[in-house]
């Protein structure tokens, strides 16, 4: 095994987590520097109202994968290549599952949907270059990113986590945060991660 993951859960209202970790200005300035950036339907600019959409909600459930990588992989990733492709295909396949199990969880609690984390993968080129629908809307969502959350701040303040990135080597553990908005609270024991 490459890594192992711990998955954690918090909740609060989408009020409160606006008000706390919404700084849209700041954090889409960041989107703005990456290649996804108008190239994919999951991230910004997003073609309605942000607020709009969350406030449809009362509350977001937010995930918190810890993705710790074992020493090995750490030590196999000896060149900046191996750095970018092996932390590319951990983080994608974490992601993937994450993805899964949320979209699961939207079947179990009415009228809720789910935020993903870093941008849609489910394609390989996505289809907002050439102004084309996205091919799988009912499996495309939206990253916390593009809402311009503070992804750091959040990791920290609810799962006492600080992010930690890949430089010149792999970290010690990934962070992959997700959510889920809902109108009502989620019973514990549909929460199945």
């Amino acid at each position: 095994m490459m890594y192992s993951v711990d998955c954690q859960k918090n909740f609060i209202t989408i009020e409160e987590f606006k008000g706390k970790y919404q700084n849209r200005e700041k954090f889409l300035a960041y989107c703005k520097e990456c290649p996804r950036y108008n190239n994919t339907w999951s991230c910004p600019p997003l073609a309605f109202d942000v607020n709009e959409y969350l406030d449809k909600y009362t509350y977001v459930y937010v995930v918190c994968a810890k993705i710790t990588l074992t020493d090995q992989v750490i030590r196999e990733a000896d060149t900046p290549d191996k750095v970018k492709d092996m932390g590319w295909k951990i983080l994608c396949d974490v992601k993937a599952n994450l993805e899964e199990k949320l979209r699961s969880m939207e079947r179990l609690v009415p009228e809720s949907i789910s935020l993903s984390s870093g941008g849609c993968n489910n394609c390989s080129i996505c289809t907002r270059k050439d102004g084309i629908p996205c091919r799988l809307p009912d499996k495309m969502r939206y990253s916390m990113d593009a809402f311009g959350f503070d992804l750091t701040a959040i990791t920290k303040d609810l799962f006492d986590i600080d992010i930690q990135w890949c430089k010149d080597s792999l970290p010690k553990y990934f962070t992959l945060i997700h959510g889920l908005l809902t109108k009502s609270k989620v019973k514990d024991e549909l929460w199945n991660f």
